[in-house]
């Protein structure tokens, strides 16, 4: 079993940070994946994919989505602790599920999603 760990989260995604950005976990669902571990970064531009390593330790493959190029996205209402995440990117879809609460993130998941419903 692995242990989710804010700091090193934040080490992973401090080369694609940009000001005003928000850090979400997910679990990548698509067949497009490469790993069901995902850091999501969000900011006003772009959505930033970065797959991790089974014990999520390491970025195996980082991919930047324009917003403005999303497609066919689908805003679910936030139902239990689960919320799912859903678009079309350059006719791939994409899909991730993401938790409401992981609390040794604190308030990451909720700012995320916050951010994700109101754009």
């Amino acid at each position: 079993m692995f242990l989710l760990n804010k700091k090193t989260f934040q080490a992973l995604a401090a080369p694609y940070m940009t000001e005003g950005a928000v850090i979400g976990y997910a679990k990548w669902q698509s067949f497009n994946a490469i790993t069901s571990r995902t850091l999501l970064i969000l900011d006003d531009q772009q959505l930033t994919i970065l797959a991790l390593n089974l014990f999520s330790t390491k970025v195996l493959q980082q991919k930047i989505v324009p917003l403005a190029e999303l497609t066919k996205e689908h805003k679910d209402s936030v139902v239990g602790m689960l919320v799912p995440i859903r678009f079309i990117y350059r006719g791939e879809t994409y899909r991730f599920q993401m938790q409401r609460v992981i609390l040794p993130l604190g308030d990451w998941q909720k700012t995320f999603l916050a951010r994700w419903q109101a754009r």
